[in-house]
């Protein structure tokens, strides 16, 4: 017999007996059909990854064999360890840490964790614990008296270039795919009030205008900060042009200053990091304090517009258009510069060079030297890092307090559509944010500007140039700090009440970005000796 113990925390699991063993399914409203949690074979489990949209993770514990899943973006985390030869699985990576014993992080999660925020591939914090990625399962049997354990991928974020395509039929296939997605959201939601994050950007935008266009009736939307922000007045504005009931919450330092004080503030950190990732503290508060004010429904599902603006090719770096030959290593340093900014690299042992390898040797294996698959290797990276593990796991701000989730933008076929989209169309995510206006203006003849395009004309000149002349140390040193020093004042400074102005000022002028601030108090918190 497998020596395995499964340990799933989370209400929302559903447990059934299958013929020599046990599955268990979380969130099984997203599977659209109940037949599925009658699996009666392995082989049927597999199905069960291939075929179903939506969010959720699966566990089959057969009579000599373990199989686990997680969706396409790792919206529902497992982690596990192997201690001699036994298997230890949980959606709690800290009762999957206490059962490896570990007490001491590994040198280099640890860095990384500084530089990105998240650990990337499978490894976390801690050295024997892992954690399955994106669009990945696991294996676990017994092969002549020892474990074995084997991963595969069944969903991977890739694109490939057409040579020709039609623009009117591509943008009905949008659309019908955007309804789509959002018809599913309904369909989960089963009438129970659907809340959505509103920004002042077109994401949370057009899941508002499908909702409306669809006739779904029980929606709130909010938007939290500072009175009078830019974010907020959007928000706001895109809200009543819609004719939907929207929340503001307002942030102040002192009520930053109480919750960051507070047990429940750190109990929630440690469970949302899963030892792999930075959670999310800016909508955490605004969700606490819906929920003790009763703003909104006990069993409402929030809907964050994550991620429509990188699905979309809005994060695909400028060196992909420049139409000349590239690399592999080039698509690793845009990566280095992009996403391990958080803090300093000249605070960390390791440098731009150790970075830049380790992510080419998780590159895809075919070539970069076309721009559109430089691009198609840096977003599957990014897919698989930073959107999984940081944007999408933001989701727990939500689970924290009892609340449901659904990610609309992240539906299997709405994500499948845009692999078939061609790199024109997706630079800066231009062709996408076009069809969201277009689609906001037959909902409201109200034009309500983006706060994302808000900036002077000026500084939309500057911001290409600057990406390049700041890597210059000098140019950072003089001109960057000063600058990053007062964006980052201006944005929401109301949420490091951790901090003395000194402290904050040292940290600013060393080019820590907010969530490296955030990463570097985190570690400190969970590890003081270190």
């Amino acid at each position: 017999m497998l020596d395995a113990t499964i340990h799933l925390t989370a209400r929302a699991w559903r447990r059934c007996e299958m013929p020599g063993g046990e599955f268990w399914h979380r969130k099984p409203g997203h599977l659209g059909s109940e037949a599925t949690l009658g699996i009666a074979s392995e082989s049927e489990a597999y199905a069960i990854f291939e075929r179903n949209n939506g969010f959720h993770a699966t566990v089959v514990q057969g009579a000599c064999y373990v199989l686990a899943g997680v969706d396409h973006v790792r919206s529902i985390p497992l982690f596990y360890c192997r201690a001699g030869n036994a298997l230890f699985l949980s959606d709690d990576a800290e009762w999957v840490r206490q059962k490896a014993n570990e007490t001491e992080m590994d040198p280099v999660s640890r860095q990384e964790f500084q530089l990105t925020g998240y650990v990337t591939g499978p490894d976390t914090l801690f050295p024997s614990v892992k954690q399955l990625q994106a669009g990945e399962y696991l294996r676990a049997f017994e092969q002549d008296g020892s474990l074995k354990v084997t991963l595969d991928r069944y969903f991977r974020f890739t694109h490939n270039e057409p040579e020709h395509y039609d623009e009117p039929f591509l943008k009905r296939k949008l659309e019908a795919a955007a309804l789509n997605a959002v018809r599913r959201l309904i369909d989960y939601a089963g009438g129970r009030q659907i809340v959505i994050p509103l920004s002042g950007g077109y994401d949370s935008r057009l899941i508002a205008i499908l909702l409306k266009r669809l006739g779904y009736q029980n929606v709130a939307t909010f938007t939290y900060g500072k009175p009078g922000n830019r974010e907020a007045v959007r928000s706001r504005q895109v809200a009543n042009a819609l004719g939907l009931r929207w929340l503001f919450v307002e942030y102040s330092k002192e009520l930053w200053d109480d919750a960051w004080k507070s047990p429940e503030r750190e109990a929630y950190q440690r469970w949302a990091s899963g030892w792999s990732s930075l959670a999310h503290l800016q909508d955490w508060l605004a969700v606490s304090i819906l929920k003790s004010q009763n703003l909104v429904d006990t069993d409402c599902v929030f809907a964050p517009g994550h991620t429509g603006d990188f699905i979309a090719g809005g994060h695909i770096p400028h060196i992909a258009f420049t139409h000349r030959r590239l690399s592999v290593e080039q698509c690793a340093q845009e990566i280095v510069d992009h996403h391990y900014n958080l803090a300093p690299m000249t605070e960390m042992q390791l440098g731009r060079d150790h970075w830049a390898t380790r992510i080419t040797s998780h590159l895809p294996s075919r070539a970069c030297d076309l721009p559109w698959q430089l691009a198609d290797a840096y977003e599957m990276w990014e897919w698989q890092e930073r959107q999984a593990k940081f944007i999408c796991n933001s989701v727990r701000a939500y689970e924290f307090f009892g609340y449901d989730w659904w990610m609309p933008l992240w539906d299997r076929e709405f994500v499948t559509f845009w692999g078939t989209v061609p790199l024109a169309l997706r630079q800066g995510r231009g062709w996408y944010a076009k069809w969201v206006q277009e689609c906001f203006e037959m909902e409201s003849p109200e034009r309500v500007v983006p706060a994302a395009d808000l900036s002077p004309l000026w500084v939309k000149l500057f911001r290409s140039p600057w990406k390049v002349a700041r890597r210059l140390p000098f140019v950072d040193d003089v001109i960057g700090t000063s600058l990053r020093k007062r964006v980052q004042r201006r944005t929401i400074p109301e949420i490091l009440p951790i901090l003395n102005e000194e402290k904050l000022n040292s940290f600013l002028s060393r080019s820590y970005q907010f969530n490296g601030i955030f990463a570097k108090e985190f570690l400190e918190m969970v590890s003081p000796s270190s």
